[in-house]
């Protein structure tokens, strides 16, 4: 069987449970022998929606996926945003050459990504809390976030704030 090269998108802001799901269940497929998760937005922090560094965002990927990356069944790597869809999907390219397949919820990613490979939807896990608008207003209320997010990424968060 050919194994495929897969890559899962998102900003993480922060990273949760619900991204963690979703990797999780790329890396149990069979047909999956590495997994390439690209942080987009690489060039924005300290805003409402983008408040962590793209460094920070790797770290909490790092953290929580330490076993996968150390076998280097997982590359984590940053993606800019660009002007054109074009634009986007050659810098993606550039950076992640040979994937195959695709898994995204984010419908301007799937609709970019179907010239180039396969794109399946990833399923949400409890799309109410596990969400990064939801966590990040959380965060600033000052409300606990211990059931949305891994330990490890919780102590980053707390470092951060």
């Amino acid at each position: 069987m050919h194994m495929k090269k897969a890559i899962f998108i998102g900003r993480f802001q922060p990273l949760h449970k619900g991204h963690c799901h979703a990797i999780k269940d790329i890396l149990q497929r069979e047909d999956i022998g590495h997994l390439y998760i690209i942080i987009g937005s690489t060039g924005k922090e300290g805003t409402v929606d983008n408040p962590y560094s793209f460094d920070t965002r790797k770290d909490m990927l790092k953290k929580v996926f330490k076993e996968q990356i150390d076998k280097k069944k997982i590359s984590v790597l940053g993606l800019n945003d660009c002007s054109s869809d074009n634009e986007w999907i050659i810098n993606l390219k550039s950076i992640a050459p040979d994937f195959d397949i695709a898994f995204t919820r984010n419908d301007w990613t799937r609709k970019c990504l179907e010239s180039v490979c396969i794109v399946e939807k990833q399923k949400y896990y409890d799309e109410k809390h596990l969400n990064g608008t939801y966590i990040r207003e959380r965060i600033k209320n000052r409300k606990d976030i211990d059931d949305l997010v891994y330990e490890e990424v919780l102590g980053t968060i707390n470092n951060k704030n």
